[in-house]
């Protein structure tokens, strides 16, 4: 009783002993007022006042036990107002106050009769019979060392012999029901029944005080007993504090469990009748014939339960065997395999379907599981399950080679070990066809369809997958000139002959490692190990052997090449594309069916120079914002923020070339934590509702330390975490450590938005959304069509919007570059926009100015919050 709800009970307590030291010695018997028995009654009430305050917390179907043991205090303080005024008659005088207490202390059975109920699968019958015989094993006990011998030395006789035997025999009856009522309770209701044991226990002896009182008149007899029912009420309304309410959990749980305090008390008293006949055999107490004829009902009880046990574990073992035959008949008829390995992984079980699926022989049925599967599977299946231990864990693929000499059949297994056993369950489902499929749409999703080279995704894997590896590296990017002549005068089929042609010229072209892609139309890329003079060279062998003519069915064609070359730098892979492509443009302004090489490397320069962790403490490295509007109204929403390195000498550095100059320095988690900590606080500063969106680096993500530095840069700034959200691109869940897919999900539990961009230009959406909760996709704009074709951009971003919502996931249009598309993107719904229409590239200054006043691209600052605004 120490905790805060608690204490005014202690003080309760406190104040009733008080009560009673001053007062019991001016209430002799006889007199009244007996201002005892008006202190009992002032306690009563306040302990059934706390009572009553304390079931309007509790569910209704949990309160009528304490409703019960509430009206029993207010009777009980209705009959000691009586006793203590003289108004219902003196005490032990058979009057109206004897008898409302009689019946105020049954109110603790009847609750302890109510809390057994709550207990799940609770048998009325037999909780009956274990009372009655409870209570009979006391009262053979009390009748022997007690009230016989009281009754045959004649201390117990008169008019008040029949209250004096009530009110001993009432701890024995009160005592024992209680006790075997509560020897199962709920867990919840644990320590509310053990409460009620400890108030019960207080009660009886309070009774047994006053019979005592009513034989041999002794003021410290009454003190005695009314300082134990001062504590039983306690007791009782700290039973209702220890109730689970409706705010705490496991108020509905019903699952039993044992109380120690009713355990105690049914073992001590059937024991004890035997432990008190030895003892008074050895003392040579004569035991009355009524105690002998209670001890043979006891013995009949005993019986009866010992049947009805009986009775149960046969019902049991009835049911244990038809569930395992039902078992059986499931796992024999299930068409996927059940298995059970020992440690030393033999198998002891397989249902039918398992020894298909194994290849497990008949006249060898206890193999061991290594021994069938395919060598190359065999160390890490040992692993996993020698390894795994507890609950289930994660699902492990095998390989079970075939009888016939084919391919091997592949299996996916689930496994949890049997607590205690040493044994280990496997469930093993046939996925060789799922596997296959998976297989063949991993393919088509990284090759295209056409010329069978890999795609703009797989160049883009390959690109960061060879971020570890030594060596230089080279991308080459090449369209074709006078391919669009070919397709205008002889049709699309013969140009699609034309360009398969020309992926297997580049195919024998190059080496066996290079890896050549089709980016889409008539763009190609080379991706070759190699310095920049191999390069070189491999471009003019591309320019000469692809300016041959090509003989398309009848027809002869001649179309030449113009190739764009760079370096590739570590974490540089959409650096060197737009690299490459920059120099590509270099060529064909000068003249097509040449190469150009792009020397332009700032990236080299910066990281040579400059140093990237002095570069963010000095201020050089610094976040710009570009604007998103909200797509209906035009309400700015949110921001996108990118870091930028507004270099000494060489001018302002996109994110892009920072990040590379960041991995050359090793400093990608410095620039990581900074950026998303630099983004909250700047962001929190300049408006309390502005959302913003920050960018992940392909290949350069730190996916360990991602959730903690999220967490820091919201407490740090004081931002609310729907406000952040984490944006990446399909090339990033590629290129980053399989820690990354956690480690968002960690981050969108506590409350991070996720957004994929770029979306259109990996694989599919769905494919992520599988893996990841996504909360926004962002579109580029300038990749759903070409120009001159705005109906069909508009048409493709509607349906895009329209699939995104029904998955609740929103939409930002990026690059949206007229107000013609901009008009048409609000009448279509679209959630939010950015782009050249708005403005781009400010410092957050610029940004707290807009929203003070607004300028036309953007109709107003934000006035209200908004639950879902782009990102």
């Amino acid at each position: 009783m120490t905790g805060p709800g608690r204490r005014p009970l202690l003080v309760l307590v406190l104040a009733g002993l008080a009560g009673l030291a001053v007062t019991v010695p001016l209430s002799p018997e006889g007199t009244f007022p007996q201002w005892d028995n008006l202190v009992l009654a002032a306690v009563a009430l306040t302990c059934s006042w706390r009572v009553s305050r304390r079931v309007r917390l509790l569910a209704p179907g949990d309160r009528r036990p304490w409703q019960v043991l509430g009206t029993s205090g207010l009777v009980f303080a209705l009959a000691s107002l009586l006793t203590g005024t003289g108004l219902g008659g003196s005490f032990g005088d058979l009057s109206l106050g004897d008898a409302l207490l009689v019946v105020s202390v049954l109110g603790p059975t009847v609750s302890c009769a109510l809390l057994a109920g709550r207990s799940h699968g609770t048998r009325w019958p037999v909780l009956a019979l274990d009372g009655l015989a409870v209570t009979v094993a006391l009262v053979v006990i009390t009748d022997v060392l007690v009230l016989h011998r009281a009754v045959a030395s004649g201390a117990v006789s008169g008019p008040r012999q029949p209250l004096v035997l009530a009110y001993g025999l009432y701890p024995a009856v009160a005592v024992g029901l209680a006790g075997a009522l509560c020897t199962v309770s709920t867990v919840a209701l644990r320590r509310s029944a053990s409460a009620m044991l400890v108030m019960t226990t207080l009660l009886g002896s309070a009774s047994a005080l006053l019979a005592v009182l009513m034989v041999v008149p002794d003021p410290r007899w009454e003190a005695a007993a009314d300082v134990a029912t001062v504590l039983a009420m306690v007791a009782g309304a700290l039973a209702v504090e220890l109730a689970p309410t409706r705010d705490r959990p496991g108020r509905t749980e019903t699952a039993p469990a044992i109380n120690a305090a009713g355990l105690a008390i049914t073992l001590g008293a059937v024991f004890g009748v035997p432990v008190t006949l030895v003892v008074a055999l050895l003392l040579d107490v004569r035991v009355p014939d009524g105690a002998i004829a209670l001890c043979a009902l006891l013995l009949v009880l005993l019986l009866l339960r010992m049947l009805d046990r009986i009775k149960v574990s046969g019902r049991i073992r009835e049911d244990l065997l038809r569930s395992e035959e039902d078992f059986r008949g499931l796992v024999e008829a299930s068409s996927d395999g059940v298995a059970i390995v020992d440690a030393a992984l033999r198998l002891e079980f397989t249902s039918p379907a398992a020894r298909s699926l194994l290849g497990v022989l008949d006249s060898h049925p206890h193999p061991v599981l290594l021994d069938l599967l395919h060598e190359e599977d065999r160390p890490r299946v040992r692993l996993e399950l020698t390894g795994a231990v507890g609950e289930v864990t994660p699902a492990l693929h095998l390989r079970v080679p075939s009888a016939e000499g084919g391919d091997p059949r592949e299996l996916e297994v689930t496994h949890h070990e049997r607590p205690g056993s040493g044994r280990r369950v496997l469930h093993l489902r046939d996925v060789t066809t799922r596997r296959r499929r998976e297989r063949e749409l991993e393919r088509m999703a990284f090759t295209d369809h056409l010329t069978r080279l890999p795609n703009r995704a797989m160049l883009f894997q390959e690109m960061a997958a060879l971020t570890a590896a030594t060596g230089d590296r080279c991308l080459l990017v090449l369209d074709l000139d006078g391919f669009k002549a070919v397709n205008d005068s002889a049709g699309h089929e013969a140009g699609d002959l034309l360009l398969v042609e020309v992926a297997r010229r580049l195919q024998g072209l190059l080496r066996t490692d290079d890896l050549v892609a089709r980016l889409g139309g008539d763009e190609f890329a080379v991706l070759m190990a190699g310095d920049e003079e191999s390069a070189v060279e491999a471009a003019q062998r591309v320019v000469e052997v692809l300016a041959q003519p090509y003989r398309v069915g009848d027809r002869t064609f001649s179309v030449g090449a113009s190739v764009g070359l760079c370096r590739v730098h570590p974490g540089g892979g959409q650096l060197a594309f737009r690299q490459a492509d920059a120099a590509l443009g270099s060529a064909k302004q000068a003249g097509k069916g040449c190469w150009r090489v792009h020397t332009d490397d700032r990236v080299a320069q910066a990281a040579a120079t400059s140093d990237v962790a002095a570069a963010m403490a000095s201020g050089e490295v610094q976040l710009r914002f570009d604007l998103i509007a909200n797509g209906d109204t035009g309400i700015l929403s949110a921001v996108h923020a990118e870091p930028v390195w507004v270099h000494g000498d060489l001018g302002v550095l996109p994110a892009p070339e920072l990040w590379a100059a960041a991995e050359r320095q090793g400093q990608t988690s410095a620039l990581q934590q900074w950026l998303i900590t630099q983004a909250c606080t700047d962001v929190a500063a300049i408006d309390d509702r502005l959302l913003v969106a920050v960018d992940l680096p392909a290949g350069l993500v730190h996916a360990d330390e991602l959730p903690g530095e999220v967490a820091a840069a919201l407490a740090t700034a004081g931002l609310a975490p729907h406000r952040l959200t984490l944006c990446f691109t399909e090339e990033v869940l590629q290129t980053s450590s399989a820690a990354l897919i956690p480690a968002l999900q960690t981050v969108h539990e506590a409350g991070i938005r996720l957004g994929l961009d770029d979306y259109g230009m990996g694989s599919t959406m769905w494919s992520v959304l599988a893996r990841l909760p996504l909360d926004v996709v962002m579109v580029d704009v300038r990749n759903l069509a070409s120009r001159g074709t705005t109906d069909r951009t508009l048409q493709l971003l509607g349906a895009i919007a329209r699939s995104a919502r029904t998955f609740d996931v929103d939409t930002v249009a990026k690059q949206v570059s007229s107000q013609e598309v901009l008009t048409e993107l609000r009448t279509q719904g679209l959630v939010a926009v950015s782009g050249p229409v708005l403005p781009t590239g400010l410092v957050a200054p610029q940004v707290a100015a807009l929203l003070r006043h607004p300028s036309s691209a953007v109709v107003a600052p934000i006035t209200v919050p908004r639950p879902r605004a782009g990102v």
